[in-house]
C-alpha cells in the first residue's frame, strides 16, 4: 500500500476540490437550461389553455346566438 505524504495529500485534495468545483458549474448550466425549457413550456401550454377557452366561448356564443335566430324563425313560421 501506498503511503502519501501531507503535501501529497493537499495536492489530490485540491485536484478533487476542482473537478467538483466544474462538475457543480456543469450541473447548474443544465439545471439553468431545463428551467428555461420548462418555461418555455409553461408559456405555450397557457397560451393554448387560453386560446382553448377563448374557441370555446366564441362557440358557446354561437350556439346562443344560432339558437336564438332559430327562435325567431320558429315563432314567425308559427312553430
Amino acid at each position: 500500500m501506498e503511503t502519501w505524504s501531507a503535501r501529497d495529500m493537499i495536492i489530490e485534495t485540491n485536484r478533487d476540490v476542482k473537478w467538483i468545483r466544474a462538475a457543480l458549474l456543469e450541473i447548474r448550466e443544465k439545471e439553468n437550461e431545463l428551467d428555461l425549457r420548462i418555461r418555455n413550456l409553461e408559456e405555450i401550454t397557457n397560451s393554448f389553455k387560453n386560446s382553448t377557452l377563448r374557441d370555446s366561448q366564441i362557440s358557446a356564443g354561437m350556439g346562443a346566438g344560432a339558437g336564438g335566430f332559430v327562435a325567431v324563425i320558429m315563432k314567425l313560421l308559427g312553430g
